[in-house]
């Protein structure tokens, strides 16, 4: 099975300290309502509707929580460029990711280290996939339907990526607001984004893995 660099990212910031109780989490299910049962599903139209608006994302960026099953805790900040740069930056984490369009790689100045792999091999592979499209490269497990947020979930339909990757919108007005990672090794883990800006011009200096990074970082494994 490929390696997974989120699951090696998740592995070391489990050791930060646990911030106090009201740090945000994942938005929760909201309770079931008394009133009429909603009108069933069209999945064809929000499934057109959900790529629509993922492929209209030019930028993001913003803040983020990221909270896991184990209790762990980081913050940070985001970007995106659409389709397939990113990079995360941790607050109280040595760890640096960043994806260029077509690998992922992870720095790790504590223990100069950096591992690089192609993005196709990790989670982010739903979200940074060229032409996103919920239909094609990956399976649809389902689609919940809250009246605040639609959650999408799907997983890999070839088994090389453990688990199942939850992206979460806002509703009515679609917006990103994180994602859920569940898989047998961390549990659950959830990336909650936070103050985002859509469509800022990024510049593109960072989404390159750069050769000083990687000195930085030590030895490439």
């Amino acid at each position: 099975m490929k390696t997974l660099i989120l699951g090696v990212s998740l592995a070391l910031i489990s050791v930060l300290p646990v911030a106090s109780a009201n740090t945000s989490k994942t938005p929760e299910t909201e309770p079931a309502s008394s009133t009429k049962p909603a009108p069933a599903l069209d999945m064809d139209k929000e499934i057109k509707r959900l790529n629509s608006f993922v492929r209209s994302i030019r930028t993001i960026k913003g803040e983020f929580v990221q909270t896991a099953d184990n209790g762990s805790l980081a913050t940070g900040r985001f970007y995106w460029r659409r389709p397939a740069r990113l990079r995360i930056e941790y607050d109280e984490s040595p760890l640096l990711i960043v994806a260029d369009g077509s690998n992922i790689a992870q720095i790790d100045k504590d223990l100069e280290t950096i591992d690089q792999v192609r993005i196709s091999w990790t989670p982010y592979k739903f979200l940074l996939s060229r032409r996103f499209d919920l239909t094609r490269g990956m399976e649809l497990v389902g689609v919940e339907k809250l009246p605040h947020q639609t959650r999408v979930t799907v997983k890999d339909p070839d088994g090389e990526v453990d688990g199942e990757f939850t992206l979460i919108f806002s509703e009515p007005e679609l917006g990103l607001l994180g994602w859920t990672w569940s898989n047998p090794f961390d549990g659950q883990v959830d990336f909650v984004l936070k103050d985002t800006e859509e469509g800022s011009k990024l510049a593109s200096s960072l989404f390159v893995i750069r050769e000083q990074d990687r000195r930085r970082g030590g030895r490439r494994r």
